[in-house]
């Protein structure tokens, strides 16, 4: 039974529940890791079979075809491409976090926000994995020494986390009462990529659009990180801004929307 005149949740009060089930999120992860690897021969390996392809078909497809001459073209590709999967991957599995989990909904009271978070941590679990495997080979092959701007790598890490389950929260909640946010997401991510630096620098755009196209949500994350790996370089001020930005209006937003709405999640799946 829910008590529609009970006082809602608060920000806080469900930050002090996730950190009372905290020992739940990490055997959700630990479920969502054993189960992706379990009876496959490479385990782990497969995870890495991905950028790899991607790599591979944007490097001949860009440098061999349309002759593109940016020097560390595939490092940079490379960086991209590993903070593009995390945050797809993660708003993709996010939209059936809650949607698909009906019987454990109405079986054991816990809070809600940690299905969606789980899926955020899963898939950063694997693109640490890539990063420790891919980062340091590629860095050593480019010659590229270690540089101060390194320090800032975990901040932006963490403020595209915390914009992921922003993002996640949002779609889980989303798509337990409008099924049609898995197709809209689809579309929405193939757009994402293409005004996403990834594939191109920032540099190479028409100044009067960089602006917009840095304004792209995971954008600022990307510039970053190859500022911070490749160019070896502090990213400037206003990517500090829209990656800062969006990771708490992200984060706000979806907070806000799962607490509005999480007593319904029961009726709804």
């Amino acid at each position: 039974m829910i008590d529609r005149a009970a006082p809602q949740d608060s920000l806080g009060t469900t930050l002090a529940a996730l950190v009372r089930y905290r020992t739940l999120l990490r055997k959700l992860v630990l479920k969502d890791l054993k189960l992706k690897y379990r009876g496959s021969v490479l385990g782990f390996l497969w995870s890495l079979v991905n950028p790899l392809v991607m790599i591979a078909v944007y490097s001949l497809a860009f440098r061999y075809i349309m002759r593109n001459t940016t020097e560390g073209f595939v490092f940079l590709v490379l960086i991209g491409i590993l903070a593009w999967t995390f945050f797809s991957n993660a708003a993709m599995m996010s939209t059936g976090a809650i949607a698909d989990s009906g019987a454990l909904l109405k079986s054991v009271f816990f809070p809600r926000a940690i299905l969606p978070i789980a899926t955020v941590l899963f898939n950063f679990a694997q693109y640490l994995l890539m990063a420790l495997v891919f980062l340091p080979v590629m860095m050593i092959a480019f010659r590229i020494p270690p540089s101060p701007p390194l320090l800032a790598y975990p901040i932006f890490l963490a403020l595209q986390v915390v914009f992921t389950i922003g993002v996640a929260l949002i779609l889980a909640t989303g798509t337990t009462f409008f099924r049609d946010v898995r197709h809209l997401l689809e579309v929405a991510l193939a757009v994402l990529f293409w005004t996403t630096p990834i594939v191109y620098e920032l540099p190479q755009v028409p100044e009067r659009f960089r602006v917009a196209l840095l304004a792209s949500p995971v954008a600022s994350y990307v510039v970053a990180y190859k500022d911070i790996f490749f160019y070896r370089r502090w990213p400037d001020p206003a990517v500090w801004t829209f990656a800062i930005a969006y990771a708490i209006i992200a984060f706000a937003i979806g907070t806000a929307l799962l607490l509005a709405f999480e007593d319904r999640f029961a009726e709804q799946t």
